[in-house]
């Protein structure tokens, strides 16, 4: 009888690590992530309104793609415990078909590798989708810019504001 006891109780200590734990992974995968990379893509040149409209969900996908090339191509220099802090910002033309042309770099970072591994994420991407059904213009210059742990480059200036 109280070996009986006993496994009922070990099997309620069971079940209760397991709540728990299934409860932290919950939190876990809930709480938003600390994303030391961001990426941004934006319009630089002036598509009729309507184009606009209709393309914006096609930047969603373009960006998504050039961020996951870009997380392949992450160099060294951008992860812990370096994790350096940089902006790269490249032009670039995207015509109908998907075909990039005319790529730029217009603010690079101050470090080749992280220069390198931002264009690698738009060079490894293309060519993109064909615009979508209906768009008139045959291409769109748009900005990429790429963030390299950007809450470490404002937590170390605040440390120095501090010092001073």
């Amino acid at each position: 009888m109280s070996a009986g006891i006993l496994m009922l109780g070990l099997a309620v200590v069971a079940g209760a690590a397991q709540t728990a734990r299934a409860q932290t992974a919950g939190a876990q995968k809930n709480a938003p992530a600390a994303e030391a990379e961001t990426l941004t893509v934006e319009i630089v040149s002036q598509p009729p309104r309507e184009d606009r409209e209709n393309l914006k969900g096609y930047w969603t996908g373009v960006e998504s793609r050039t961020k996951e090339r870009w997380m392949r191509a992450l160099p060294a220099l951008a992860k812990p415990p370096l994790s350096t802090p940089g902006v790269v910002k490249i032009d670039c033309w995207i015509h109908t078909d998907g075909r990039v042309t005319g790529m730029t770099l217009e603010q690079p970072s101050g470090q080749v590798a992280l220069d390198r591994a931002a264009w690698a994420g738009i060079t490894g991407s293309a060519p993109y989708d064909a615009y979508p059904y209906g768009i008139a213009v045959e291409q769109v210059k748009v900005r990429f810019t790429f963030s390299y742990n950007q809450s470490a480059a404002s937590n170390q200036g605040a440390g120095a504001k501090r010092r001073n």
